[in-house]
């Protein structure tokens, strides 16, 4: 899918040439990639709203002063530090525009309004100059860009993740939007969704931030490929919010501390214990199957002694002309690291069998078959490599065949075959529940490029893979974690609408939760399936002295 637009141009709108660093970040990243930045609307001031000292005295927000003094002094977040964007406007024109200020609303004169017009944008990323209305809302073709950090279906106004933080709200938001002449009833263009770090505001803030960063340049790729964007009007009715008053902010300081304290100690006394459980039955029937909990599971079983942590994770199944195969993660914490493992169905899945002895962790055994070989591509993100292997049936071991990608870690690799194009779809480990990337390659080893619209989607609810990509009544469907409340909260199926070199698309169609009449009733995050048999893994929470031990070392 080719689309029309070839160069890009756009503006940004600044109070000066400091910004905050994830404001640098986004406008380097459209830069970096051939958007051109051709003109820096600069905000030159606009006249005291007080006319002397008294009147500031008399109309200062008293109530409010802990969260400014607060907010000004104490509260320091990694992408909010300043940044200096010279290098980056080197080439672009400089207006200085002088804002009419009418009560919350700020207006453009007639004569900027017409110079900004002139230089033909695409675009204006809006980084300054408060609540912008009137005619200077038209003067780029795609309009005015914003950003809006918080879910506008839950909360509007600000500030930035704070009320989720209080309200213990799962998940937050942002939106990149078009702005219109209605307050708070923007354009959206695009949507992020991530987990709400309860525990820490300053890390949660950061998380929201620098995880929108790519937005901008997102919306570019997509403009690039399908020539227009096909923003949606909010109709959001959320409460409008305002910075916290001098009560909530004390309260605020007590559940950082309260928060903090009980986060960690979870740790301590509660551990993840992961079972993988299969079921005698095609995926589509267990996919689709109102008695879901009724179904006839088993469950691997473990000789490990009592008090030993370990668990079995990440199922992958296959079936060949000699036997079905089961891979999945084995985890030992004696070793501090998982191997991989393989029960064959000939033996009731009854005996274990470990088929790799690496130095490194390894995990999620994606497992396929090409051209009468099978293949086992384990994530192994501290080697920063996606490595592929040929399975011995043999020997039931693994066979270095090639490194698909060198350079950076990445987690829970899969991949895809369409009319000979070849799809790896992956997750960074640094954000490992939120990005989904793809690599595209002619040949099955490569050479892998990124996909220009990368990451294609960033979402804490259904980003990182939770299985085999498969085919599903003539749809293609992609299932993902939803790590939204918790790691391993549930398995959603996406059904993925468009795919090609250039571009991508899928919807989310349905959610699988953890089977509620099992012990395994916390948690589910991989499932597949081939032909007659379903696989996925379950969690429960337990105690055990060896995870207590480890959880503490690592807490000191």
């Amino acid at each position: 899918m080719k689309g029309t637009e070839t160069n890009i141009r756009f503006g940004i709108m600044v109070n000066c040439n400091t910004v905050e660093r994830w404001q640098y970040e986004t406008i380097k990243h459209l830069t970096d990639n051939g958007i051109t930045l051709s003109l820096v609307i600069e905000n030159a001031g606009e006249p005291c709203e007080y006319s002397s000292l008294w009147d500031k005295i008399r109309r200062y927000p008293y109530r409010i002063v802990f969260f400014r003094i607060w907010n000004r002094y104490f509260f320091r977040p990694e992408s909010k530090r300043p940044a200096d964007i010279s290098s980056l406007t080197r080439n672009a024109s400089v207006i200085k525009c002088r804002p009419i200020k009418k009560g919350i609303s700020t207006y453009f004169q007639q004569s900027d309004i017409e110079t900004i017009k002139s230089y033909g944008l695409d675009f204006i990323l809006r980084f300054g100059f408060d609540i912008v209305r009137g005619d200077i809302l038209d003067c780029a073709r795609h309009g005015i860009w914003s950003y809006h950090h918080d879910d506008e279906r839950v909360v509007r106004g600000g500030p930035p993740g704070f009320w989720e933080f209080m309200r213990k709200t799962p998940k937050n938001g942002v939106i990149l939007q078009r702005l219109t002449d209605k307050l708070d009833k923007g354009l959206i263009i695009s949507r992020l969704q991530f987990n709400t770090i309860l525990h820490s505001y300053k890390q949660h803030l950061d998380t929201l931030l620098t995880q929108s960063e790519m937005m901008p340049l997102q919306a570019c790729m997509i403009l690039k490929s399908k020539g227009t964007l096909e923003p949606e009007l909010s109709t959001s009715d959320a409460p409008i919010l305002h910075p916290p008053k001098n009560i909530q902010m004390l309260r605020y300081l007590w559940l950082c501390l309260w928060r903090r304290l009980v986060f960690h100690l979870s740790f301590l006394f509660k551990q993840e214990d992961w079972n993988v459980g299969y079921c005698l039955c095609p995926i589509e029937d267990f996919i689709n199957s109102d008695k879901r909990d009724s179904l006839d599971i088993q469950w691997l079983k473990s000789n490990i002694k009592v008090g030993r942590q370990e668990y079995f994770a990440d199922p992958f199944v296959i079936s060949t002309a000699r036997d079905t195969y089961l891979f999945f993660e084995w985890f030992a914490n004696k070793k501090g690291k998982a191997d991989l493992a393989v029960a064959k169905m000939s033996e009731h899945f009854n005996t274990l069998y470990k088929i790799s002895d690496f130095a490194e962790h390894r995990s999620f055994p994606f497992v396929f078959e090409h051209e009468g070989v099978i293949y086992c591509m384990p994530e192994a993100n501290k080697t920063r490599k996606v490595t592929l292997y040929r399975f011995d049936e043999d020997r039931l071991s693994l066979q270095h065949d090639s490194d698909l990608l060198i350079g950076d870690a990445f987690v829970d690799a899969a991949l895809y075959n369409q009319g000979g194009q070849w799809y790896l779809f992956l997750t960074p480990k640094q954000h490992s529940h939120t990005h989904l990337m793809i690599y595209v390659a002619d040949d099955m080893r490569g050479p892998y490029k990124p996909h220009p619209l990368n990451p294609v989607k960033i979402d804490c609810r259904n980003s990182r893979q939770g299985g085999r990509i498969f085919e599903m009544n003539g749809r293609i469907i992609r299932p993902a974690q939803n790590s939204t409340e918790h790691y391993g909260q549930s398995i959603i199926l996406n059904e993925i609408t468009a795919i090609s070199e250039d571009y991508y698309e899928e919807k989310e169609i349905m959610e699988i939760k953890p089977l509620r009449n099992s012990k395994y009733n916390k948690g589910i995050h991989t499932i597949n399936g081939d032909k007659h048999i379903t696989v996925f893994d379950a969690k429960r929470f337990t105690f055990t002295i060896e995870g207590f031990i480890q959880q503490l070392r690592q807490r000191l």
